[in-house]
């Protein structure tokens, strides 16, 4: 059985080097977002395996196949999904990094919010002539 907490460490390790996150990403940004998309990766694959091995077992039985053509049949079904998971993953992804990417930049452009630090008021001076 796989072990969810090692997948998840995986597919973030996978991500981290092959997903074209800009470099100018903040790391917290960047952390935060291949973080949340490795866990969705990970349950995704976990549930699909299970589900698979479900299904390829109860047809094998109504179908009266071997313990072994089965396993071989699991495995196979098993390998397609992460094939077409990987191709569809990394082309949903491309698309949400493009739009964080847009969000960041939107950010830093329209951050109206208060200035960090100390703040002190500057009266204009005024001249008597």
């Amino acid at each position: 059985m796989i072990d969810s907490m090692e997948l998840e460490a995986a597919i973030a390790a996978v991500y981290a080097t092959q997903l074209p996150i800009p470099p100018w990403w903040p790391a917290e940004a960047r952390a935060a977002f291949i973080e949340e998309y490795a866990s969705e990766a990970a349950t995704m694959v976990l549930s699909e395996f299970d589900a698979i091995g479900d299904r390829v077992t109860d047809w094998a039985a109504r179908s009266q196949i071997s313990g072994a053509d089965t396993s071989a049949m699991i495995t196979s079904a098993r390998r397609v999904l992460l094939d077409e998971a990987s191709s569809d993953v990394q082309y949903d992804l491309t698309e949400l990094i493009a739009s964080k990417s847009a969000e960041l930049r939107a950010e830093a452009v329209f951050d109206h919010s208060r200035p960090r630090g100390p703040q002190r008021v500057v009266w204009p001076i005024q001249h008597r002539i």
